[in-house]
């Protein structure tokens, strides 16, 4: 009979359980939310979690800042999008408001939005979509109004 993987687990010491975090963070990046949220499914203690959080900051494995910035080159890369969009999507890796704020400065400091927008319908055959397509893509992707108009004139 197997074991749910929360008594796997819950019994385990702190040297264990440090283990197993390690393990999950060996599969890709994580966020600290991501982690957290990881050992409370596995039925770890508040503090357990917090000083093992704190251990995993200090040896460089946890860096919500670090992590943030290369998940959002990495998004920008492959599917170029608007600030909006890509917000909402570090929010929703977990990340706190300052980190998200600080990775889209960083991120669109050096690129202009209406360039990705114009690569981006480059890439998915604008000229052959009507202008309201092109729109609507736009706004799919987080492209604000203004680089909209900006883009596609008036």
């Amino acid at each position: 009979m197997r074991s749910s993987p929360r008594s796997r687990v819950a019994g385990l010491d702190d040297q264990e359980i440090e283990q197993a975090a390690l393990r999950y963070l060996a599969r890709r990046d994580r966020t600290e939310s991501q982690v957290t949220s990881f050992l409370r499914r596995r039925g770890v203690s508040a503090a357990r979690i917090a000083g093992l959080r704190g251990r995993l900051r200090r040896l460089g494995y946890l860096n919500d800042d670090v992590f943030a910035r290369r998940w959002a080159e990495s998004r920008i890369a492959r599917k170029p999008m608007g600030r909006l969009r890509l917000e909402a999507e570090l929010l929703a890796q977990g990340l706190d408001r300052p980190v998200v704020l600080n990775t889209l400065g960083a991120v669109y400091g050096g690129r202009s939005e209406r360039d990705l927008a114009r690569d981006l319908l480059q890439t998915r055959a604008g000229k052959a979509l009507s202008q309201a397509r092109q729109v609507r893509l736009l706004r799919n992707y987080g492209f604000s109004e203004e680089t909209i108009e900006l883009v596609l004139g008036s």
